[in-house]
């Protein structure tokens, strides 16, 4: 089969520092069972032959693999990901490192989440992907889209994969929320609070305005490493997943998963005021950085804009601090805030030039 023949996807990536996550819209307009998918932002080195000592003597990868195992093999390194992490070695998601933008880190996510939504075993992403606003500037932008357009040969969970990967455009994180819910006219901004940093972007219609658009260090992560405190001060370790489900169950009012300890369990209580005070212990920091990003001289902060978008997985946790802090502005807190940026991502690559999905 030649390249040109293979089924086609426009592709919103993202590559969080606690979640990543893809959505894909196939160019024939076929519907999917499935379009959008997240997963953990860790890698873990795997060793395929210990994964199978578990199993019978005759065991097969494909006869061992779990829902939600995921087995990558790419350039003789082999992968673990989603629920095998735990089976793996130095598990990482690379916090701290701007190459993990545009290394194999980025490259492996990617086309995970890829294999696990496209049933094909040769196909085409023409994709848009981000960086925060701390990174984005010319030279890093081309060096994520130069990266990760490639020819990959891979096996997922047992099965060789041809992905080719086009990147046409490398956004600004929080600009995928934009495209997504703005209009095409208005003065409107973005408050995008993901895992570690909180990007703002400011717009007319759909034109950033660079010197309004800012990015800091704080998020969602904040609450999960106290929670992971507050385990260690009953002697019980709490995963970043874990965590995760706990602040989820949190934002949606849902009873929490059971943390076992030398006792019994903690008390629903105890978690609540735990996440509460920390989402308090970050209210003077966000505040601070709204308030001075969107300053305006003798005139409330934020109130330039006609619209302000809030979303982001931390939309859930501080929407309250942004309503105070920006109290005299119109503020939307859009449906699904954790997944809009991937939506938008895919919305932009729907709609480039064809010239944009030519390999550079």
């Amino acid at each position: 089969m030649q390249s040109s023949s293979y089924p086609r996807y426009y592709a919103g990536f993202e590559v969080g520092s606690g979640i990543s996550g893809l959505k894909v819209i196939p160019v024939d307009g076929l519907p999917m069972g499935q379009d959008l998918v997240t997963l953990p932002s860790f890698l873990a080195d795997g060793d395929i032959s210990l994964l199978l000592k578990s199993g019978d003597t005759d065991a097969t990868l494909s006869s061992i693999l779990q829902p939600g195992d995921y087995v990558l093999s790419w350039q003789d390194r082999t992968y673990f990901l989603g629920n095998l992490l735990a089976h793996g070695t130095y598990r990482d998601n690379a916090f701290n490192d701007e190459r993990r933008y545009w290394s194999d880190h980025a490259q492996m996510l990617l086309l995970c989440l890829a294999c696990i939504l496209i049933p094909e075993r040769c196909f085409e992403l023409r994709l848009v992907t981000a960086l925060p606003v701390s990174l984005y500037n010319r030279e890093r932008r081309q060096l994520v889209r130069h990266a990760l357009s490639q020819t990959y040969h891979v096996t997922f969970n047992g099965r060789e994969r041809e992905v080719i990967v086009r990147c046409g455009y490398v956004a600004m994180e929080g600009q995928g929320i934009l495209i997504h819910y703005g209009d095409e006219t208005s003065e409107q901004a973005v408050i995008d609070i993901g895992e570690r940093t909180t990007d703002l972007i400011a717009a007319s219609g759909q034109r950033l305005i660079g010197r309004l658009c800012k990015g800091d260090q704080f998020g969602v992560g904040q609450l999960v490493e106290d929670l992971q405190q507050m385990g260690l001060e009953h002697r019980r370790k709490i995963t970043t997943e874990k965590a995760h489900a706990l602040l989820q169950a949190y934002a949606h009012q849902q009873p929490y998963p059971p943390i076992k300890t030398a006792n019994g369990h903690l008390a629903a209580e105890h978690i609540t005021t735990t996440i509460e005070q920390s989402i308090q212990r970050l209210a003077r920091p966000l505040s601070s950085f709204l308030a001075g990003a969107w300053n305006v001289e003798e005139a409330p902060p934020g109130s330039q804009f006609d619209t302000i978008y809030l979303g982001g997985g931390g939309a859930y946790y501080f929407e309250k601090i942004v309503r105070a802090t920006l109290q005299d502005c119109h503020i939307i807190t859009i449906p699904e805030p954790q997944d809009a940026n991937i939506c938008g991502y895919a919305d932009l690559a729907q709609a480039l030039d064809e010239d944009r999905w030519e390999m550079h």
